[in-house]
């Protein structure tokens, strides 16, 4: 566990940027994207060529969906299990302050009974 419980809670949005991230760069870098942009590129030069890029239609676009839901779904997996550790630890810190609230009434009960006699 980490020290700092502001860090511990924003592990998996730091950990789903960097994921998504580096998806992104591997797609974009992909030789499928790569060709279609060269291709659409050059049909920016051909003169009535309106064609929309069919980037989602490349095999790369589904990887990239599927990868990017499986990072989605690790996210939420990591954030509940956050959740409740830090539900974990609050209660735990809450039943000490109790005790030491408890401690604290008994011995003050104590000090007010040895006084009135």
């Amino acid at each position: 566990m980490q020290d700092n419980p502001m860090q511990a809670a924003l592990q998996p949005y730091v950990k789903l940027v960097q994921s998504n991230m580096e998806l992104l760069g591997r797609y974009s870098m992909s030789p499928e994207v790569m060709s279609q942009a060269i291709a659409n590129a050059q049909s920016l030069f051909t003169p009535g060529h309106n064609a929309p890029p069919q980037l989602a239609q490349l095999p790369a676009f589904a990887e990239l969906v599927q990868a990017m839901i499986r990072n989605y779904t690790e996210f939420m997996a990591e954030v509940a299990q956050s959740s409740v550790a830090m539900l974990a630890q609050g209660q735990a810190h809450w039943i000490d302050q109790a005790q030491q609230a408890t401690e604290g009434a008994a011995s003050a009960a104590g000090a007010r009974a040895r006084r009135a006699r």
